[in-house]
């Protein structure tokens, strides 16, 4: 079985830089449809404000969905990953506790009390 080393600290550093860049998205989306709005402005031509429209329904916005909707789940799915990974370490650290504690007692053990193990 493999083993497991995560750094919780480390995985929230990297999860916050990404948060970060990826908080721009919005503004860059904004950016391309005013660039592409302006193109299809001073273009004066339907033939380009349908083509840029076509480009943008059937494949910039589906594109550019994906790409935000990827990106969020990512950053989710590696957030709870981590939560999981040290809640897992918390119980095993409960678990070997619980069992530390019913282990048997000295005097049950052969040997003790004149008693001897045979």
């Amino acid at each position: 079985m493999g083993r497991w080393d995560i750094s919780p600290a480390g995985v929230q550093g990297v999860l916050g830089r990404t948060e970060g860049v990826a908080s721009e998205f919005e503004g860059q989306l904004k950016s391309l449809d005013a660039a592409l709005s302006g193109a299809v402005s001073q273009s004066s031509s339907g033939i380009v404000a349908g083509a840029v429209e076509g480009f943008m329904t059937e494949s910039g916005m589906p594109a550019i969905g994906f790409v935000f909707t990827r990106t969020g789940a990512c950053l989710s799915g590696a957030a709870q990953a981590t939560n999981h990974y040290v809640a897992g370490d918390l119980e095993m650290a409960a678990n070997a506790q619980a069992s530390a504690s019913a282990s048997p007692v000295v005097s049950d053990m052969p040997g003790r009390g004149g008693v001897r193990a045979r």
